[in-house]
């Protein structure tokens, strides 16, 4: 067979004479001057404001001068945007060569760099030293930052870089005083500086541009030479593809649908059993690891719910081709069922870790389904043989219980396992069933923890904490139980009594205060879409008024496009009910997600406030001030010391809570500081964005 060989006449053509290509650089540097023009007006604005702001001298005498330089300044910026929005359009001309527009663009800087030579000229006789020495720097920063910018057309960074300097220079010269010679010589030799590294970057750019246009074409020609090879091997192997197809394809068929997954054409859980007993014989045989990768898709379910079962198997579809082209050829990868996958390989030098962390990146990337971008994410878990188990179905289940650990930790991430794991699993077993006896029995309660606006002291809301005493585990933290409630669907139940509960609470407290009680509310609850059904009853029941009831929801609601959010948020609202973003900070919030939610106010989450005297302070302070953009009130939670407190009222936020004002408290004890409350006050404020809660 033919080859197509690169002669060395290929690459001497497309490596044309660099030296002599000026056109080319001049449209280059016409390009260069136009990218890096973008931002320039917009600058010289800025730094004629603030030449403005800090020469108070110049406002004062000369403040008509002032006015009509800064607007010549901003007249030619304007004038200098308004030509560069129209580069694009003249670069399609078929006669554009780059010369006019370097004119153009040169015509520009040397306009501004006329207005600014002017400024010492002008101003110089009524600025003291202070300002005459602001002056001077800015100059030579404005000098010095043209460098790069022009520096593609030495003539225009030359000429701007005297319109910038020498003005100055000599106007410090004629200045009688040791201090105005020093910067008048500090001002040529930066001058000179600056004239040096002109020729400098110049020649640099020049070479570059040459470089890269010789590097194109060779790539072109390169292209283009394996593209012909690329056909002719295709016209030469087409026929005996064909036949080798035609005599496969029956019996790959059938192969297919006896190991293989119909949706996906991984192997299948038989198949993968047979595959994996075979590999750990030999990894036992070889004394060899052998790691079994469990991966969990994250948020797949919501795929189904949202965009329908067909985009479900497009996504399953797509994880297989991706976890195909991570794993080696010779390692066994199967859909273990639903969006199950389970991965077995011989370890050699990467770490089980490692791959499993190759394996969850390829997983995460988003993929797109008729115009829908989803993102679902997987979760890892890993067991090693012979150390988690020496049989299939041992390292398949100790895996599995890696994963589900790692699901528990916050999901998306990769973890190995721990003997302790078979612990946790039946520990988690044994809090299902109690969790239901206490659901069934009534052994939850609440505690009530009141919020606090410290420049008043009054009391602006309370909020109703779940708790949990099983008489075998012990005080179980709504941390650990209430995952197990929404994965098991028992959330919905609680929710609904923690309702009615607190909003019956509510109704016993001074009606004087006409205080709000917050209720904490999960994500399930809402996209079960019973909620609003559910707030509404508890209303009639206990006869609260709307205006008393604050429903607090976690950023977690929005990390997926759950259908219904908004619209019930909405409804809530449009009872009269508050909506309070709990946690604020710690998840997927957004500036987009506060524009377009139906929120009241936000909380800041306790690990913010507990930093604030150190680094979080600015995320703290950053908080506070979108809040009161988007006219949100601010409530701090957790709160433990008096200087936490105090460092965030110096920041002007004031509706505080946490341990240093009242730890939760059963409803006799919170009714009885509910005493102290009405001798204090007649009446408490309700919630006033973005002043208080």
């Amino acid at each position: 067979m033919r080859t197509h060989r690169i002669s060395a006449r290929d690459v001497r053509s497309a490596d044309v004479d660099i030296d002599t290509d000026a056109d080319a650089d001049l449209r280059d540097a016409a390009d260069l001057l136009h990218q890096n023009g973008i931002a320039v007006p917009f600058l010289t604005c800025i730094a004629g404001a603030f030449m403005v702001v800090v020469m108070p001298n110049a406002r004062t005498y000369v403040g008509w001068g002032l006015a009509a330089w800064f607007a010549a300044l901003l007249l030619v910026a304007a004038l200098r945007a308004i030509d560069l929005l129209s580069y694009g359009k003249r670069r399609l001309r078929p006669d554009w060569t780059g010369r006019s527009e370097v004119r153009r663009l040169g015509a520009g800087t040397i306009a501004t760099g006329i207005i600014w030579a002017a400024f010492p000229v002008m101003f110089f006789h009524v600025l003291d030293i202070v300002e005459r020495t602001t002056m001077a720097i800015t100059l030579s920063a404005l000098a010095g930052g043209s460098l790069s910018l022009l520096a593609a057309v030495p003539w225009l960074e030359i000429a701007f870089s005297a319109c910038m300097l020498l003005p100055g220079t000599v106007m410090f010269a004629l200045t009688p005083g040791g201090e105005n010679t020093i910067i008048a010589t500090g001002g040529l030799i930066y001058f000179g500086f600056v004239l040096s590294q002109t020729t400098v970057i110049h020649r640099g750019t020049t070479s570059a541009f040459r470089t890269s246009r010789a590097n194109e074409r060779l790539r072109a020609a390169l292209t283009e030479s394996l593209e012909t090879l690329e056909e002719r091997i295709k016209v030469r192997t087409a026929d005996l593809e064909r036949e080798v197809i035609e005599r496969d394809r029956y019996g790959r068929e059938l192969a297919r649908y006896a190991l293989r997954d119909s949706l996906t054409g991984l192997y299948n859980r038989n198949t993968l059993a047979d595959q994996l007993r075979s590999e750990i014989e030999q990894a036992r045989v070889a004394g060899a690891a052998l790691a079994v990768f469990f991966l969990d898709l994250d948020k797949f379910k919501e795929v189904n719910d949202l965009l329908g079962h067909h985009s479900g198997d497009v996504v399953l579809q797509e994880v297989a081709v991706r976890l195909g082209a991570v794993v080696p050829p010779e390692a066994i990868l199967a859909r273990w069922g639903g969006d199950e996958f389970v991965f077995a390989q011989l370890l050699t030098d990467a770490s089980a870790l490692e791959i499993g962390e190759r394996l969850r990146r390829a997983v995460g990337d988003p993929i797109v389904i008729g115009g829908e971008t989803v993102v679902v994410g997987g979760t890892i878990g890993i067991a090693l043989f012979p150390h988690h188990g020496r049989s299939a179905d041992e390292l398949i289940r100790a895996a599995d219980m890696a994963m589900y650990a790692a699901k528990q930790d916050g999901r998306d991430r990769v973890r190995l396992y721990d003997p302790a794991l078979a612990d946790q699993v039946a520990k988690r077993h044994h809090l299902e069933h109690a969790l239901r006896d206490a659901i069934a029995s009534g052994a939850l309660w609440l505690e009530y923890q009141p919020i606090v606006d410290v420049s008043s002291g009054h009391w602006t809301g309370i909020e109703a904490l779940l708790r949990w005493h099983s008489a075998t585990h012990g005080n179980v933290a709504p941390s650990d139980f209430s995952p197990i409630a929404e994965r098991t669907g028992e959330i919905n139940a609680i929710g609904r009594w923690v309702l009615e509960r607190a909003c019956t609470d509510a109704m016993t407290w001074p009606g004087s205060l006409d205080l709000p009680v917050s209720v904490n509310v999960s994500v399930a609850q809402i996209v079960a879409g019973t909620l609003l059904d559910d707030v509404r009853r508890a209303l009639d029941a206990s006869g609260l008024p709307p205006h008393r009831l604050h429903i607090e929801v976690t950023e977690s609601l929005f990390a997926g496009d759950h259908e219904g959010t908004i619209p019930t948020l909405e409804a809530l609202r449009a009872l009269g009910i508050r909506i309070v973003l709990d946690d604020f900070g710690t998840g997927f919030s957004s500036l987009g997600y506060l524009r377009a939610l139906p929120i009241d106010a936000i909380k800041i989450d306790k690990s913010f406030v507990n930093g604030i005297a150190g680094e979080s302070r600015a995320i703290v302070e950053a908080i506070h001030t979108i809040a009161m953009t988007f006219n949100l009130a601010v409530i701090a939670e957790g709160v433990e010391t008096a200087e936490e407190a105090d460092a965030l009222e110096r920041l002007g936020i004031t509706v505080l809570q946490g341990y240093l004002f009242a730890r939760p408290l059963r409803l006799d004890s919170i009714a009885t500081m509910l005493v102290g409350q009405v001798e204090n006050r007649n009446e408490a404020p309700a919630l006033q964005a973005p002043r208080s809660l």
